[in-house]
């Protein structure tokens, strides 16, 4: 048995994106610099998955 129906999902679907647009216009940040920090955020906290010879191929990067 479903939780919601597919109209329920759709309308917390667009709740969802409704409260992240009033968010970044009241902390004044766009949507590009959002995904931005998430992917850094996600880089920084699956290092560990990285072996240290992958890592050398990224020598741009502080890696450490």
């Amino acid at each position: 048995m479903a939780l919601y129906t597919k109209q329920e999902l759709a309308e917390i679907k667009k709740e969802k994106n409704e409260l992240l647009k009033l968010i970044l216009k009241k902390t004044g940040m766009s949507y590009r610099e959002l995904i931005e920090l998430s992917k850094e955020g996600f880089i920084v906290s699956n290092l560990d998955v990285i072996t240290p010879s992958e890592k050398q191929k990224f020598s741009k990067l502080v890696l450490e």
